[in-house]
This record gives C-alpha cells, sequence and structure tokens, in this order.
C-alpha cells in the first residue's frame, strides 16, 4: 500500500494528514484562530503568512507522528480550491515542491467535494451509497448537493452569506469572539428563555439566504429581549432552513441517503434536527472531521485514485479561488 500526503490550507487552519492505502494513520493541524480573532475574522494576509510559517513544521509533525520519513511518501494531495487564494497557494507551492523533489505524483482535489465525503474518512469504498443528498454548511460554504455514483450536482448554494459567516457576524453583535458558531450553539442549546421567532427564508428552489436573517437579528431591539432569546430563535431559523431544503430533497429524488459536511454539520442543533427526518439513512462526520482538514483531502484522493477518476496534475496547476462542481 502506498503513503499519501495531503495538504489543507484553504482558509486559516494549515493541515497535513498521512494516509497508508485508504487508512489514516496521521493528522496534524495548526489552528490560527487566536490570530484572526483579533480582527473578527480571517485575514487572508495574516493567514498566508502563518500557513507560510509553521506548514514545514505541521508536515514535520505528521510524518514523525506517521513513524515514517519524508522518502517514504509515494503521492501528494493537495486542495486546490474553493478557498482563498492567497493560502490555497502556500500549499499548492509546497505541494508541488515536495512533488518536484520527491519524484511522486501530486493531485488537486477540490475542498467542496472531500468535505462531501468526510463521513466516510477511514471507511471502504464499499461503505459509500451510490446515491445520497449532500449538504454543506461551513463558514465559506452553504450548497445542497445530489450525488449519483461518482457525479456530484449542485442543486442549490447561498445566495448571499454562508450559514457559517451569518453564524459570526451574529456573534460579532453580541460581543463575542471569532469564530461564533460553537458559542452561539452552546448559548442556544443551555438558555431556557423564550425563543424571539425569527424569518425563516422560503426560497422556492434549492438555494439558501442568511442576509435577512443576520440583519433581522443585528437590528433587533436588544433592550427588549434578551440576547440569549435573540441567538436561540437565530439559531433554530438557521437550521429549520437547512432541514427543510434537505426534507424537500429527499422527497423530490426519493433518496434515503444523506450526506452532511463541512464545519457547520458540528452544530447540535443540525444533527439532533437531522436525525429526526423519518425514513433516512444519515452521515455525520465525526467531529475532529468537520472543519477543514487534510484528511478529508488525503481520502478522497485514494478514493478517486483507486477507481481511476482522477489524473496527475502537472506543476502548472494554480489556485482556483472560486471553484464550482
Amino acid at each position: 500500500m502506498k503513503y499519501t500526503l495531503a495538504i489543507e490550507t484553504s482558509c486559516d487552519d494549515t493541515s497535513i494528514s498521512i494516509l497508508h492505502g485508504i487508512d489514516l494513520i496521521s493528522l496534524k493541524t495548526f489552528s490560527q484562530i487566536k490570530d484572526h480573532q483579533k480582527f473578527g475574522g480571517v485575514i487572508p494576509e495574516v493567514a498566508s503568512r502563518l500557513h507560510s510559517k509553521y506548514i514545514f513544521l505541521v508536515i514535520k509533525e505528521a510524518i514523525a507522528d506517521a513513524a515514517i520519513e519524508l522518502k517514504d511518501i509515494d503521492r501528494i494531495a493537495v486542495t486546490g480550491g474553493p478557498g482563498m487564494v492567497n493560502t490555497l497557494q502556500v500549499g499548492i507551492t509546497i505541494a508541488k515542491t515536495l512533488s518536484l523533489i520527491l519524484g511522486v505524483p501530486l493531485y488537486d482535489i477540490d475542498h467542496i467535494e472531500a468535505h462531501a465525503y468526510s463521513p466516510f474518512i477511514n471507511q471502504s469504498i464499499n461503505s459509500i451509497p451510490n446515491k445520497a443528498i449532500i449538504l454543506i454548511a461551513s463558514g465559506g460554504h452553504t450548497e445542497l448537493l445530489l450525488k449519483e455514483n461518482w457525479d456530484l450536482k449542485v442543486l442549490g448554494r447561498t445566495k448571499d452569506d454562508s450559514i457559517g459567516e451569518a453564524y459570526d457576524k451574529v456573534a460579532k453583535t453580541f460581543g463575542y469572539k471569532y469564530p461564533g458558531g460553537m458559542i452561539l450553539d452552546r448559548i442556544a442549546s443551555k438558555t431556557t428563555e423564550f425563543e424571539v421567532e425569527a424569518p425563516i427564508t422560503r426560497l422556492k428552489n434549492y438555494d439558501f439566504s442568511y442576509s435577512g436573517l443576520k440583519s433581522f437579528v443585528i437590528l433587533k431591539n436588544k433592550n427588549k429581549f434578551k440576547p440569549e432569546a435573540i441567538i436561540k430563535g437565530f439559531q433554530n431559523a438557521a437550521i429549520k432552513q437547512l432541514i427543510l431544503k434537505v426534507e424537500k430533497a429527499v422527497k423530490e429524488f426519493n433518496i434515503k441517503n444523506v450526506f452532511v459536511g463541512g464545519g457547520v454539520s458540528a452544530n447540535s442543533l443540525l444533527r439532533s434536527e437531522l436525525g429526526k427526518i423519518k425514513d433516512i439513512n444519515l452521515y455525520l462526520p465525526k467531529l475532529k472531521y468537520t472543519g477543514d482538514n487534510a484528511a478529508m483531502i488525503g481520502y478522497l484522493a485514494v478514493l478517486k485514485i483507486r477507481n481511476k477518476l482522477i489524473k496527475e496534475s502537472d506543476l502548472k496547476i494554480d489556485a482556483d479561488p472560486r471553484r464550482e462542481l
């Protein structure tokens, strides 16, 4: 079996994984959260500099953790997009360099597609259903996909803010630090306050919209309602929009398998509400694979290589920040 080294630098996590065959044997991630908290969000220039500063250290740690040497690596996989162009370029440059020095093939992996398969990390190919409805919910993306064999079709995506972005902006209005998703989820799930009813966007197709909900919460009279009540109403409305779209797709396409990926897939209310949908087979990633991580990049690379669904990339590849499936 071959060793795959995977690199993920699409945003503010410097993540390196090593797989032996399809088995994940090492995952090391350096988080930049503390460096961006003072700005209230990710600053691309800061993120790219930090990736450049720490990526070799993270690679060294991952290799040591896997108990192998750099020369044992048989192939390199890297996130090519979507993401922030500055940060993607750091990972791609290192990936191309390693590919050239080691004389091993290089593979360009799609970030969204990797999230789609994150519930199956460390599992065999045979465990992945051929047809599924896939929900990707994160700080940068909110998309609903239709999977038929290895083809992924976009049914709908956000027209403005992603759900994770809305969480961060709402959290900021209440004085909470970035990232706001886990903070608001914890507050909403623990409060006994009666929720402030917030509007649920109901676009006719499978697209999403969170700018209206975000604005509603920001403009809501905080003197009249307790913050916990507003936050609880925001979370209920934000998650309900996702649930409605998933339920609609399951019914329309008569597909019972539902995959979920992305940072917001760690949200406790989302997991609970998805679990209440009748007659579906729900596939959720482990919490450690919900955020941006190189494990999903390496795993998808191995899946596609084994099924002859991907070609080696040349050294001319570049970041594709606005890549679409």
